[in-house]
């Protein structure tokens, strides 16, 4: 498993900030999984492969939009 350091301001409070990154962590986790699966199920070939993740970066892109990550 990857590791990551934050730097926290001072005056944020830890335990609901460490709360929102595990649950993001989860969701990716999640994603991941579910993308994977999708793509042994489909049964694709290397370019629908490469148009897929295209798509799925595209969404992610738009989430971290609306997250402000």
């Amino acid at each position: 498993m990857g590791e990551i350091t934050v730097k926290i301001p001072k005056g944020v409070p830890l335990p609901p900030l460490k709360k929102k990154i595990d649950q993001l962590v989860k969701e990716e986790e999640v994603r991941w999984a579910l993308f994977y699966k999708s793509r042994e199920e489909l049964v694709i070939n290397r370019e629908e492969l490469e148009d897929l993740e295209e798509i799925r970066e595209k969404i992610w892109s738009e989430e971290k939009k609306i997250y402000d990550l």
